[in-house]
């Protein structure tokens, strides 16, 4: 499988095209941590460029890590006539790969994917300088067909022990967010569901406040999903003061309106992690407010529409520091703000 290496005195990136451009290693050098979750299954991409049809194949292929998903996000559903499993295709299918600079300044991988249900092609700049501890993506997604076509858009950031844990801290400009319903069958939820919420406190199912920007013991036994809104600047940041290292990424909110944050920490009964998973996922995401219904996206006018030939095109900067226990800000360039 073919895999890259972006690498600078400060980071060690791994991306894997062969299996959706995905990065899988974000390793701060100077404390030899990679901030990454890794799948604790056997897990292998799908064969010969082809999208698996049944609805739990993402996980089936998931390695953790840090996938783009296009044009869905979320449990399987229909979109524009077309049926998709979870997450979409973007990150099932191999990508086309190129290195676009390798010079004293900086080294660049270009990644490019046609979807093969949808007519969107989907290009990635991942830029790492020469001397910083930051990774830029310019990535963009063009409608090739002849309509206007309704898309969600998300960046799916799994990080995991020894980064998350008791001893660090999630800070995020977030305000009003919320908790959807739970199915009646889902036990190991530690919050209320069909609840809205002030960030960073939630109401707990035993009647307590739940602190959000905290986790829980790496012993738990709970599974999670909340959906936070109105982060104006676009960014968050993990700090471990344990490990003096912490991660943050900042994103354009004016399109990726929402943050899923994902909390399985060991409390995911389902194939196939069985519990044994430590890790949150922080993923800016375009719709809002529920994951599951297109429907809602449109009557709250938060989906997305690409007309024909019309290309969008964000900008992404993720990076490791040190010397911080709590974070103020992450401005556009990466740089990151706090004490």
């Amino acid at each position: 499988m073919e895999t890259a290496f972006l690498e600078n005195r400060h980071l060690r990136i791994m991306v894997v095209p062969g299996k959706g451009g995905d990065i899988l290693e974000f390793r701060d050098k100077r404390t030899d941590v990679d901030v990454l979750y890794h799948a604790d299954y056997q897990w292998d991409p799908p064969a010969e460029r082809r999208i698996p049809s049944t609805e739990t194949s993402w996980n089936e292929h998931y390695p953790g890590g840090w996938q783009v998903n296009l044009p869905v996000a979320g449990d399987p559903r229909e979109l524009e006539g077309t049926q998709y499993g979870q997450h979409g295709e973007s990150a099932l299918l191999e990508w086309d790969s190129e290195v676009g600079r390798d010079d004293d300044e900086a080294v660049m991988l270009e990644l490019t994917a046609e979807l093969r249900r949808y007519p969107f092609t989907v290009r990635r700049e991942l830029t790492l300088p020469a001397d910083a501890s930051r990774l830029r993506i310019e990535e963009s997604v063009t409608n090739e067909g002849e309509y206007p076509l309704e898309y969600v858009w998300q960046h799916h950031v799994a990080l995991g022990r020894p980064l998350v844990g008791p001893g660090a801290r999630l800070d995020v400009p977030a305000s009003e967010s919320y908790v959807g319903d739970y199915d009646e069958s889902h036990t190991t939820n530690r919050l209320r569901g069909n609840q809205l919420f002030d960030w960073p406190t939630a109401d707990g199912v035993d009647g307590e406040d739940v602190d959000l920007r905290s986790f829980p013991p790496t012993d738990a036994e709970i599974h999670d999903q909340a959906f936070l809104l109105n982060v104006d600047d676009g960014w968050y940041a993990v700090s471990n003061g344990d490990l003096d290292l912490g991660f943050a990424l900042s994103y354009p909110a004016d399109h990726f309106e929402t943050l899923w944050y994902w909390q399985a920490f060991g409390g995911m009964d389902e194939s196939p992690f069985w519990g044994r998973n430590y890790n949150v996922g922080l993923e800016p995401t375009t719709p809002h407010p529920d994951h599951t219904l297109p429907e809602t996206h449109r009557e709250k006018k938060t989906m997305k529409t690409l007309a024909p030939g019309e290309t969008k095109t964000v900008e992404l900067v993720a990076s490791t520091y040190g010397d911080r226990d709590t974070v103020t800000g992450v401005d556009a360039t990466g740089a990151v703000s706090g004490n």
